[in-house]
């Protein structure tokens, strides 16, 4: 049963009139940057500059940037060993469905990126999942639950010698599906009684949050399940585990030595899609200090010494409040990393024409010299995955633990 939330508005695609004067402004300056056989141009520290195209790898509908002569770009160039930072689509066999298609890409001014191993890349890598719970990703609930275990089996078996932590957060500032907290101490409340908010004929006579809604569970909410950002230990709502998740030690993240972490991974990781959309909030919340920090609900996720991967599961029309350009997003997110951009790696599932207007966590994405972005109605994530952190792998070259 999909319950709409009364109490959250219909997504603004374009979210006030200052962020529509932004955004007409940088699609007037982008735009040609978003048409996949269009050069554009992508700037290192160094201010070297060097004519790029889409490189789509057809095996999985992923994109990033390629140099003019045909390998990807590294922090706006080339590695210093002269290879590709990524294969040849060449190489990577024929598209599995007309659904992945090209994906489109920006370049951009990377200032803060390095052409020499990343400082956060000493055996630790911090994985950040933002999945939205917006009710229009419910057609790919089957994706994400498909490919969670693949997610984890990854990082398993290529970072075996790594210390990592993994977090799973949504994109809104509340536990649940509202108002279904307080009905709990309403259990005969119906669909189509006047205490249900839902007018959804077909449930008519059904319990009106559903017979999954953890009732029984509702003394274990605390302040941080209410918190923007904070890593997700209960998730709640239609489509969702609608349980406690068993993560060791009463962190709100888990660790190389999480026991079963492939089924608690998953577990917190399937939050449904009873929520809102407020990814790019939710992202720099979450690395923010007052999460990150001594008594914060993330306190001990994020390491100075660590390289963060950052995977984003968004539609676009994001609702987000905190900023009114995509980029302000990028300079909390590389302060958070000490100012070194090329600590980060951002890889996002969304929708695959990165519209200048609507979809800022899509242009968020590209302004990361190392960045992957993939259609999400690709019929497997787990490719997709795979080939993000063949990336890490790369970054990490000089220093990974042998």
């Amino acid at each position: 049963m999909r319950h709409p939330d009364p109490s959250r508005a219909a997504p603004n695609r374009v979210p006030g009139t200052l962020r529509l004067g932004a955004s007409l402004l940088l699609a007037g300056s982008l735009w040609a940057g978003c048409r996949s056989e269009t050069p554009a141009t992508f700037t290192s520290s160094s201010s070297t500059t060097v004519a790029t195209t889409q490189e789509t790898d057809t095996s999985t509908g992923a994109s990033r940037p390629t140099t003019a002569a045909g390998t990807a770009s590294d922090s706006g160039g080339t590695t210093g060993s002269g290879t590709s930072t990524s294969t040849s689509s060449s190489s990577l066999g024929t598209a599995p469905s007309s659904t992945s298609g090209f994906l489109q890409d920006v370049g951009w001014d990377t200032e803060g990126a390095s052409d020499t191993a990343p400082l956060g890349c000493k055996g630790k890598i911090d994985f950040l999942f933002v999945i939205s719970r917006f009710f229009p990703l419910e057609p790919i609930q089957g994706r994400l639950v498909d490919a969670y275990p693949k997610f984890i089996e990854i990082i398993e078996t290529k970072f075996a010698d790594f210390d990592y932590h993994i977090m799973v957060i949504d994109a809104d500032d509340y536990w649940g599906l509202s108002p279904c907290p307080e009905l709990c101490s309403v259990p005969e409340c119906k669909t189509g009684d006047p205490c249900c908010p839902w007018n959804l004929p077909d449930n008519e006579g059904e319990m009106c949050c559903g017979k999954d809604f953890p009732c029984d569970k509702i003394d274990a909410v605390t302040a941080c399940d209410d918190t923007l950002g904070a890593g997700v230990v209960f998730p709640v709502g239609d489509n969702s585990s609608n349980t406690i998740c068993k993560i060791a030690d009463g962190r709100r993240y888990m660790t190389k030595t999480q026991p079963n972490l492939t089924e608690t991974f998953a577990c917190a990781a399937k939050l449904g899609t009873s929520g809102g959309n407020r990814v790019g909030d939710a992202l720099v919340a979450a690395v923010s200090p007052e999460l990150t920090g001594p008594g914060g609900c993330n306190e001990g996720f994020l390491r100075d010494d660590a390289l963060l991967m950052i995977t984003m599961v968004s539609p676009t029309g994001d609702n987000s409040k905190s900023v009114i350009y995509p980029w302000e997003w990028y300079d909390i997110i590389v302060e958070a990393k000490n100012g070194d951009a090329s600590s980060v790696l951002a890889l996002n599932f969304t929708q695959p024409d990165c519209n200048p207007l609507d979809n800022y966590p899509c242009q968020l994405t590209t302004m990361f010299a190392e960045h992957l972005l993939a259609d999400r109605l690709a019929p497997d994530y787990g490719p997709i995955f795979d080939q993000a952190t063949d990336l890490v792998q790369e970054m990490c070259e000089p220093t990974i633990p042998k």
